[in-house]
């Protein structure tokens, strides 16, 4: 069972990491509020990574701070579905979805490597006239 067009569309534009998907599924395996050490714990990260990873996920509307705590309510109906595709999908296809989100970060960061390099490249032309 390969992604549908529509689940890798959500997962190119909400899902910066495999941390980031990590945390939302384990949110959502259990529906209950987590606080952010008891997330990063279960996740094997630090509590600041926890930290990012839940104000990233609540930016992308698919949880929601509740004080200390955090818990997994996307902003509609059709998001929950995605993610429960997305879900379905990961168990069975852990390679290609961690696949998908590593050429999405590899990009992103290829272009920020590129756009870095010409700028330094122009300050050297500026420098030798």
């Amino acid at each position: 069972m390969s992604l549908s067009p529509e689940v890798r569309r959500f997962v190119i534009a909400k899902i910066p990491s495999v941390s980031h998907l990590e945390a939302l599924l384990l949110l959502r395996s259990t529906g209950a509020a987590w606080s952010t050490h008891q997330l990063g714990a279960r996740l094997y990260v630090p509590d600041l990574i926890a930290e990012r990873l839940v104000d990233d996920l609540q930016v992308q509307g698919l949880t929601v701070r509740l004080g200390e705590n955090v818990q997994y309510m996307p902003t509609s109906e059709r998001i929950a579905q995605l993610i429960d595709e997305l879900a379905a999908s990961y168990t069975r296809n852990l390679v290609e979805v961690s696949q998908l989100i590593h050429s999405v970060t590899d990009k992103k960061a290829r272009r920020f490597a590129d756009a870095f390099l010409m700028r330094q490249d122009d300050d050297e032309s500026e420098g030798s006239r």
